[in-house]
């Protein structure tokens, strides 16, 4: 019987150490994680410049919009903190400039819109939001052409 006790004794003691070696395990990842947590949230308040690619809407076109060859979109090179950042990475926030096209400069059958204004860079700021400061606009002039009759192959 005292053989039979004293298994049962040492199977515990084994039960025990593993017990103890998984909650250090847990710990071990609670702390992990709760750091990571922090150590993102201090990046992502970080100011960073990228350049990203928006695509342009425009309103008030002056004829069919299928009759004219417009710019799709403009790559602008902001500065901003690292949670705008990531949202425009993953797509949370719209990346959608809306542009008037009543308000493009007429010249010579095509209309034109610049952007190295500082007026005309303002409005794109005002639509991208309070964190984003406007560093460059590629292209800086935005035309609205005719569009080119299509040619068929005579081949």
């Amino acid at each position: 019987m005292k053989a039979s006790l004293l298994k049962l004794h040492r199977r515990k003691e084994q039960a025990d150490g593993k017990r103890k070696s998984n909650y250090r395990i847990v710990v071990f990842s609670i702390c992990f994680l709760i750091s990571f947590a922090f150590w993102l949230m201090n990046m992502l308040s970080k100011k960073y410049t990228e350049s990203f690619v928006f695509y342009i809407q425009y309103q008030h076109l002056p004829k069919q919009a299928n009759q004219l060859a417009t710019t799709d979109t403009m790559r602008i090179k902001v500065n901003t903190n690292g949670y705008r950042f990531m949202g425009y990475k993953l797509g949370i926030f719209d990346k959608f400039i809306k542009l008037d096209a009543s308000q493009f400069r007429h010249r010579e059958n095509q209309y034109y819109y610049t952007l190295t204004n500082r007026i005309h860079a303002e409005k794109v700021e005002e639509q991208l939001g309070d964190e984003v400061k406007v560093l460059d606009i590629t292209p800086d002039t935005l035309f609205i052409r005719p569009a080119e009759p299509k040619t068929a192959d005579k081949n």
